[in-house]
């Protein structure tokens, strides 16, 4: 078969195919044709269709009905027998061109017939739509035809489908462009209708018509933010800004008229609230809805609160708190009529006394304060009716808790009184500022109850504790004062303080200068008691202390007291409270005490003594008080966890370290004196060399009688110091021991360091060790009345197995020893005991270990070798080793065969 045949029936079966599709569509809407005739479909078109301008859809859908019309009738018109006789003929160029001009014809045909048929039967239009897209399909397959023919043929032949493809390009940018230019119509209309709302919103807020200009400025924004043409555009953002700005202005501007209408003035001598009529009327029913305008523009905003929260802010600063600064005030008074009609009234006024030195009570500044809350609210809330506004619109929600809290402050925080009296008196005080705090809060707001912040009411419930803070600062403060204090005044003990109930309650009743009646707790007389009974006798011995360190400990039985007064109250918690504070002032003292005073008290002694008796007496009384505190507080806090630092190892603890520092001061002190002591014994200078040789020379005899005479100035000084009563004789005679061994051992490391000693040099050197040892047994004596003081003091038996192990009763000890036997017998009753001063030389030997050493060497110095060797061996020498007895021999005696017998006996000894 030819190809242009094979062509040929490929088009024609496209062709039947979408006959095919299109007969099927109309089967559904008219009676099916006779077979032999044209097929008569008929499809509904949208009523637009039957004028106008085709679309493409419809082009392409009577195109397809033309093809399949000529198809049919091309069938109908000739005979199987001509058709294949066309077929086996040449098809020529003109032939094909006759055929398509044909076509064209038929075509337009076919789209008259097929309008009308469509027209008339627009009723099946809706079944016909489910088919259309088959008929897309069918029209794919046709195009894909048209195609290959193109491909055939060639474009310049057929062209169909680019004509189309450019009709339908063609046809959506002219669809585009219109829905574009539409758009921005529409935008610009909206512009136009934005800008004519602002430049009214505009003109409202520079007439002040804030009202007006609030709505505006509410309804221009409602605008722009349903403009959806401006969505994502920089034009709505400025819009928005614009706005904003705009709504700034309306609240500046209804806040300004707001001051203009109150205004707080609050000079040297008065705080005022004037009321001034926005609209030149003479009564505050205009002054109300003048108010009322300026809510009502506010709240157009959304913004109603902030005029609350100016209004209140500005009433409490300017004047509530200007109010409350100062200590006195007198009678507020207002401008009311005489009718004391409340319309009329438009200033409230309160004298000031600045710089008054008496405070006003608690019930005036409440009575003041309510008064100008009152003329307030019935001058800017009354209305022209008579009724009453709401109270949010002038009063915020913090405003009633800001106020109470200045009146918290002035009248209560501030005013806290330090004693047990004058508490009784100010809870009456707290009970009228609770009193007005409900006043307040109802005077404020119209659902008080909803509102739970009462500052005045949580404080009042919280008293007891109030007090015990405040009383616990007083003394903290107090005892700061005593450390910082450089005067260092000593107060010298007539006798040994012995502890008692009356005692305890003497501590107490002084520690508060403000109280003259303080009334010691009954719960702390019971405690004192029960310690005595348990107690043989608890005393400190007669010393100097200073008058700070009793300051302290007076101030810190004080604390305890108050904390007994508490328990009796109920209140263990509170009573911890001020037995901690009662430990800490101890703490506080020792560590500012030794930190601002540590270089005065080691360079001089006398003060660094007094400050070891001070550590001494506070670790005594902390220990008591530690015992006491135990005592109040577990009979009644048996169901109460307490601090771990009130219980009695907190106190045990800050003894145990008032003892160590006292000790360690002490021994820096010691340390620092005997180093001197050394130093002057031996005559030691910088240009070094030993003081000792050449002891009989002119110069030598000078420079031992100076050494001799530096050595009793210092050790007369030192004595001076810590003499009894300055400290006790206990204290007294292990200190100098320590500084006679120090001078005792220096001079005989001199000797000893001399190699050869002639016989005027040992004469000169023993009158010097006797010399020596006479000073330092002199310093040794006391006066009989000064020990007799002290006769009635024994060494205090240990505590008994049911103390607690950390107890310090027994820290006393450090300043009492028995200057007798140990196993001398304790004074009857019957009988006084009095002892006689004991020996000098006998403490002297008891107390300083080198002493009768110096002495020794002194009879050595002078005596032959065999009364060297005849006193070592009758043990009279046991101070000295055999190594130091020869090297004596080896510089007192020349060397002879005697001498090495009598060393050799002296090492067999």
């Amino acid at each position: 078969m030819a190809p242009l045949t094979r062509i040929t029936l490929v088009l024609v079966a496209l062709m039947v195919f979408a006959c095919a599709a299109l007969a099927q569509t109309a089967s559904n809407t008219s009676e099916t044709p006779h077979a032999s005739a044209a097929p008569s479909t008929t499809v509904a078109l949208p009523p637009h269709a039957s004028s106008g301008p085709l679309t493409l859809g419809e082009v392409v859908f009577t195109f397809v009905t033309g093809l399949m019309t000529i198809v049919i009738n091309t069938a109908d018109a000739h005979s199987l027998h001509s058709t294949d006789a066309l077929i086996e003929s040449e098809l020529t160029l003109d032939v094909a061109q006759q055929l398509s001009a044909e076509l064209d014809a038929r075509l337009k045909l076919c789209k008259a017939e097929l309008r009308q048929s469509l027209v008339d039967n627009y009723g099946t239009y809706i079944s016909a739509s489910d088919e259309v897209e088959r008929a897309q399909k069918s029209i794919a397959q046709l195009l894909h035809g048209v195609d290959e023919l193109q491909a055939m043929f060639g474009d310049e032949e057929t062209g169909i489908r680019a004509r189309v493809i450019d009709a339908m390009e063609e046809e959506a940018r002219a669809r585009k462009q219109v829905e574009g230019n539409s758009a921005v119509l529409e935008g610009l209309r909206v512009l136009a209708s934005i800008n004519s709302k602002l430049r009214t919103m505009d003109a409202l807020v520079r007439d002040a018509r804030h009202t007006e200009a609030a709505e505006a400025a509410r309804a221009v924004e409602g605008t722009v933010a349903r403009a959806r043409e401006l969505d994502g555009t920089r034009i709505k953002a400025v819009l928005n800004d614009r706005i904003h700005l705009a709504a700034m202005n309306v609240k500046e501007n209804v806040l300004r008229d707001l001051w203009r209408l109150v205004v707080f003035d609050v000079a040297d001598s008065s705080a005022t609230i004037r009321v001034n009529p926005l609209d030149g009327k003479q009564d505050c029913q205009s002054s109300s809805s003048s108010l009322a305008a300026l809510h009502a523009a506010l709240s157009s905003l959304d913004a109603g609160g902030e005029l609350a929260h100016a209004f209140s802010d500005r009433f409490v600063r300017d004047f509530v708190a200007p109010l409350l600064s100062v200590p006195g005030l007198a009678q507020g008074k207002s401008n009311s009529s005489d009718d004391s009609d409340a319309a009329s009234r438009k200033e409230y006024a309160v004298s000031l006394r600045r710089g008054s030195d008496s405070a006003t009570p608690a019930a005036t500044i409440c009575g003041l304060l309510s008064e100008a809350l009152a003329f307030v609210n019935q001058t800017l809330l009354l209305c022209p009716d008579g009724s009453s506004s709401v109270r949010s619109m002038l009063w915020a929600e913090e405003c009633a808790a800001r106020i109470a809290t200045l009146v918290l402050d002035r009248c209560v925080l501030s005013c806290i009184p330090t004693t047990r009296k004058a508490l009784t008196e100010f809870r009456d005080q707290v009970d009228v500022l609770v009193a007005f705090e409900e006043k307040l809060f109802d005077s404020l707001y119209t659902d008080a109850g909803a509102i739970e912040e009462r500052p005045i009411r949580t404080k009042a419930d919280q008293i007891e504790d109030l007090f015990a803070r405040r009383r616990c600062d007083q003394a903290l403060s107090t005892v700061r004062k005593l450390a910082e204090s450089s005067s260092f005044s000593a107060v010298a003990m007539d006798s040994h303080e012995t502890w008692s109930v009356d005692f305890v309650k003497r501590l107490a009743s002084s520690s508060d200068s403000d109280d003259t009646e303080c009334q010691v707790a009954p719960a702390l007389v019971e405690a004192a008691s029960a310690e005595i009974e348990k107690r043989e006798r608890l005393l400190f011995p007669k010393c100097t202390v200073s008058a700070a360190i009793r300051g302290l400990v007076s101030t810190a039985y004080g604390l305890v007291n108050e904390g007994a007064q508490s328990c009796q109250d109920a209140a263990p918690q509170v009573a911890a409270v001020f037995v901690d504070a009662a430990r800490c002032v101890f703490d506080v003292y020792r560590a500012l005490f030794l930190t601002l005073h540590r270089a005065q008290l080691t360079r001089v002694p006398a003060l660094g003594w007094q400050f070891f008796n001070d550590c001494m007496y506070a670790a005594h009384h902390a220990g008591i008080l530690g015992s006491l505190a135990a005592r109040v507080l577990g009979n009644s806090s048996q169901d109460t966890a307490l601090p771990a630092s009130t219980t009695g190892d907190g106190w045990a603890s800050t003894a145990q370290l008032y003892v160590a520092v006292g000790k360690s001061h002490v021994a820096t002190i010691v340390r620092q004196e005997t180093d001197e002591l050394r130093r002057l014994s031996t005559g030691s200078s910088s240009k070094g060399g030993n003081a000792f040789l050449g002891a009989s020379s002119e110069a030598g005899k000078a420079q031992l009688a100076k050494i001799a005479s530096q050595v009793r100035m210092s050790l007369t000084q030192l004595a001076r110091a810590i003499r009894p009563p300055a400290v006790t004789p206990h204290i007294f005679y292990r200190t100098l021991g320590s500084y006679a061994d120090a001078v005792s051992g220096a001079t005989i490391d001199a000797i000893f360091s001399i190699g050869d000693i002639g016989m005027d040099d040992s004469q000169v050197l023993s009158d010097h060790c006797r010399a020596v040892h006479h000073l330092l047994v002199a310093l040794f004596q006391l006066d009989v009345g000064v020990l007799e003081s002290y006769s009635d003091v024994l060494p205090l038996p240990s505590p008994r197995p049911e103390a607690a192990p950390n107890s310090l009763y027994n820290v006393n000890d450090e300043l009492l020893d028995s200057d007798d036997d140990s196993d001398a017998p304790a004074p009857s009753e019957s009988e006084p005991a009095r002892r006689s001063s004991p020996s000098a030389i006998k403490l002297a030997n008891e107390y300083c270990t080198l002493a009768d050493k110096l002495a020794q060497l002194a009879d050595i110095l002078v005596i032959s070798r065999a009364d060297i060797v005849a006193r070592r061996r009758a043990g009279l020498l046991e101070d000295f080793s055999a190594d130091e007895l020869v090297a004596l021999v080896y510089a007192l005696f020349a060397a002879t065969d005697d001498r090495e017998h009598d060393i050799m006996m002296l090492e067999s000894l």
